[in-house]
């Protein structure tokens, strides 16, 4: 009688066992993902740098802000009654803790090769970007905002010195950093999620 082996021969990019059929191996993630993903928990990081200063100085920074403004004459209710503050609360929180979520949302689902994770991230990183430059621009103009919103009467530049005069050094000069950091990082992101080596990653 005659007997038949039958051998089973894999296909490039497979891996066989004794027994078994051949199945695909896992493809391994390119350091541009890697790197994006890394980035991206960067990104929500910094982005509660502010609500944490906020929750831990902002009465701190409150009081000085009104403090100076009673140095100049006048009295520290001309904050509420503008509808400023600068401790950090309630609605406030919304925005930056939000954005810093949906950032770990994105950079989990990256960093496991699900490819939701990149066309999500094409989509909202560029809104992140767009966010970012809005709130840099808006710090660079602060001192003429809230000079507006006061009155020629106000030395506006003083308040602001004198709120941030609440925060620790180290605490201002992360802040600066994060709002440099931050659009930097955003384009960064999607430049790496738009390499041929990501590309060929999440088609897989």
């Amino acid at each position: 009688m005659e007997t038949t082996t039958t051998h089973t021969v894999a296909r490039p990019g497979t891996v066989t066992r004794p027994g078994t059929a051949a199945r695909p191996r896992t493809a391994a993630r390119p350091r541009s993902v890697t790197f994006a993903g890394v980035l991206q928990l960067l990104f929500a990081l910094a982005f509660l740098i502010a609500p944490v200063a906020g929750l831990a100085y902002g009465a701190d920074v409150q009081a000085a802000a009104e403090a100076e403004l009673a140095r100049q004459g006048l009295p520290p209710s001309v904050l509420a009654d503008k509808g400023l503050r600068f401790d950090e609360g309630g609605y406030a929180l919304v925005l930056p803790v939000g954005t810093a979520v949906i950032a770990v949302i994105l950079a989990r689902l990256n960093l496991a090769g699900r490819r939701a994770g990149r066309i999500l991230t094409l989509i909202v990183q560029p809104v992140f970007l767009a966010l970012d430059l809005f709130i840099l621009t808006s710090q660079l103009s602060r001192a003429e905002y809230l000079q507006s919103l006061l009155g020629g009467g106000v030395d506006a530049q003083a308040v602001l010195e004198a709120s941030d005069r609440a925060y620790p050094a180290w605490l201002l000069a992360v802040t600066d950093g994060r709002l440099l950091l931050t659009p930097l990082v955003s384009l960064a992101v999607l430049v790496l999620l738009l390499l041929p080596s990501a590309r060929a990653y999440f088609r897989r």
